[in-house]
């Protein structure tokens, strides 16, 4: 279905019930219909006015103030919710639009043109919303916060290294290769981090928030995943690691891709079993992401972020953004670790349990 997202100047998100919230839930989607847009939740409908000159379509609110309106999910919010709680991983549509996508791609290439690593693999631009407000603006999704603050169960949340863009290079010395390694859950659920007992909790303590800047395909090297893995509540086995991963033989017979459309995210819970299989991109192309590992905000960061947050009091990123926007850049890449609640699983980080 095509639906759309409106917000105000502030950046809130216009629900049917005439509230604007932080978030965005099933009671933001609304779809054009005939007499203007039409909310999915609670049929509320608002007049648009189109301007004889110039074309544009103005979208006001019951009081009268212009909304910005941008392209929403293809399904409801609570679908992609009910697909995340049960299979551990889903696919949350239409969070970029096309020319948001090759604003950032250009971006990406101009900044890796300085790097001279001519090798396989993967390069990283790190501190994406220093320089790039397209990132700033797709991490702070409305929509994805909603999801993600839902399943992890609170509305107190942050990433624990600020957003990655990542750029894979095409295989060379990898291609025809099976290298060893790479199976893991990613942060908290690392070795030595938590509790082992508590990675059976039923509430998740991460969620992978890793945005498609380019489509997934299986050419590329879209990501390997053991499917229903992160029930399994465990780190992947030895016999996982060894020996080169050959999907669709052995202990690998059930591994699969996470292939999913340009402008996408790929939300799935941190205990998922997954690997990045670099000798798998034969597209000849590089193939750029923007990865967030997301926690509670109690949850020990897996690196120092004090650097990251003086880079960013200095870029202009912050000017072009919405109240909003800025508010939750700041909560969640710039903020202190809270203290944790009663009764929460100790979290030691690997680099201080050292000496």
């Amino acid at each position: 279905m095509n639906t759309y997202l409106l917000s105000n100047s502030a950046g809130e998100s216009l629900h049917g019930d005439g509230r604007y919230l932080l978030t965005a839930n099933d009671a933001a989607i609304w779809q054009q219909h005939p007499g203007g847009l039409h909310n999915a939740v609670y049929g509320t409908v608002l007049r648009q006015t189109t301007d004889g000159e110039t074309g544009a379509v103005t979208t006001t609110d019951i009081e009268g103030a212009t909304l910005f309106m941008r392209p929403g999910p293809v399904r409801f919010p609570s679908e992609y919710l009910t697909e995340l709680r049960e299979e551990g991983f889903t696919i949350l549509d239409n969070l970029m639009t096309s020319d948001e996508v090759l604003r950032l791609k250009g971006d990406v290439a101009s900044r890796i043109a300085r790097n001279e690593q001519k090798n396989d693999g993967r390069l990283g631009v790190g501190d994406g919303v220093t320089w790039s407000v397209d990132v700033a603006r797709v991490v702070t999704h409305p929509v994805a916060l909603w999801l993600m603050q839902t399943y992890l169960g609170t509305n107190a949340i942050h990433f624990c290294h600020p957003p990655s863009v990542t750029c894979m290079r095409p295989a060379k010395e990898l291609l025809g290769k099976f290298p060893p390694l790479g199976w893991h859950t990613d942060y908290p659920y690392h070795p030595g981090v938590l509790e082992r007992e508590r990675w059976g909790d039923d509430q998740p303590l991460g969620v992978q928030y890793n945005i498609c800047v380019d489509e997934f395909r299986a050419d590329n090297a879209a990501t390997q995943y053991l499917p229903d893995s992160f029930a399994l509540r465990q780190w992947p086995t030895e016999e996982f690691n060894t020996g080169g991963t050959r999907m669709g033989k052995g202990v690998h017979k059930d591994v699969e891709q996470m292939t999913a459309p340009s402008g996408s995210a790929l939300v799935y819970d941190s205990r998922t079993w997954h690997r990045a299989c670099d000798e798998l991109n034969v597209s000849g192309e590089d193939r750029v992401a923007i990865l967030n590992a997301v926690t509670p905000s109690w949850v020990l960061p897996m690196v120092d972020k004090t650097m990251s947050a003086k880079n960013y009091t200095i870029a202009e990123t912050d000017n072009r953004l919405t109240i909003r926007e800025r508010k939750d850049v700041k909560r969640l890449c710039h903020a202190k670790t809270r203290k944790p609640p009663k009764g929460a699983p100790t979290v030691k980080h690997p680099e201080r349990r050292l000496g």
